[in-house]
């Protein structure tokens, strides 16, 4: 890949249906990992000048589809249905919180979000999504994002789920892999997802008294940086000495920030305190958010 480690990948399928292929990731904390990108990003890696090529009917029927799916796509968020949604969430959340403190887990006597246990728990998050007939989104959603948010489409129509609930608007190709909006996949499963996932965390901090969060979010790029687009999800971190480590990454590109704020803790849709996904290998006191693109930060 021409990603600044030069991560070592080797191809593995395609699908000219949905115009993409296949890569396993062969070295560095994703090794094993398999990353799905569009045909149209193959310029996202290096080759050796001396490996097969395609046959030519083949080149020709990727291209084909590449051209049929490289389509853009616009999906404003509605401000009716967002207030729908708001609404749904409000009672959702009450019931999370009376499900937590009925299942023991109490507040008292003042935990922080580090110690309480609705967070700790390993059980709590994993029993209430399994009540709402979701926890099979969420590993996959959590696994997809922690590794590669960009490989596949997963996260492209859970971002889709979000524009029809009107939380986030969908700015981005259209979906190339149907399936993923198919079965125990389908937009009705993403949605309760979203709404079991954020009526969780709302409660859990609002049971600690906490309405808003420090986090720190680093950008960089070779090119001027620009305002915040409407990316569905936003990723942030709570750790300070993470933050100055991306900003560090960021060194050789002409542009780079750092940007710290409080975020209401009704933007936060994951975190590293509940998601195992997110310890481990990728122990960066993560926080996945709403997007908020009309923020003053992020």
């Amino acid at each position: 890949m021409r990603d600044p480690r030069r991560t070592p990948v080797c191809v593995t399928a395609l699908n000219v249906d949905t115009a993409n292929f296949t890569v396993e990731v062969l070295d560095f904390e994703d090794k094993g990992a398999w990353w799905t990108f569009p045909v149209w990003q193959s310029d996202k890696f290096l080759c050796d000048t001396a490996a097969p090529t395609l046959p030519p009917s083949t080149q020709e029927a990727l291209k084909t589809a590449g051209q049929r799916l490289n389509q853009p796509l616009h999906v404003p968020a509605d401000a009716t249905q967002r207030a729908n949604t708001e609404a749904q969430l409000s009672k959702l959340t009450a019931q999370a919180e009376a499900w937590l403190t009925n299942a023991g887990h109490s507040a008292a006597p003042a935990p922080t979000p580090k110690t309480f246990s609705a967070l700790t728990d390993p059980d709590a998050l994993s029993t209430w999504l399994a009540h709402h007939d979701v926890q099979h989104i969420e590993a996959d959603v959590a696994t997809q994002y922690v590794s590669n948010p960009h490989a596949g489409e997963t996260i492209k129509a859970h971002r889709l789920a979000l524009a029809d609930l009107g939380l986030c608007p969908f700015d981005g190709r259209i979906l190339r892999d149907t399936s993923e909006m198919s079965g125990d996949k389908a937009l009705p499963h993403r949605k309760r997802h979203i709404l079991a996932r954020l009526a969780f965390l709302r409660a859990a901090f609002n049971m600690l008294g906490i309405t808003h969060v420090p986090l720190y979010r680093v950008i960089y790029s070779d090119a001027p940086l620009t305002p915040p687009r409407p990316a569905g999800f936003t990723s942030a971190t709570f750790s300070q000495a993470v933050a100055l480590r991306f900003l560090k990454d960021g060194q050789a590109k002409r542009h780079a920030a750092l940007y710290w704020q409080h975020v209401p803790v009704s933007r936060l849709f994951m975190t590293h305190l509940e998601t195992p996904q997110m310890r481990g290998l990728y122990d960066e006191c993560e926080a996945l958010l709403l997007s908020a693109p009309s923020g003053p930060l992020f």
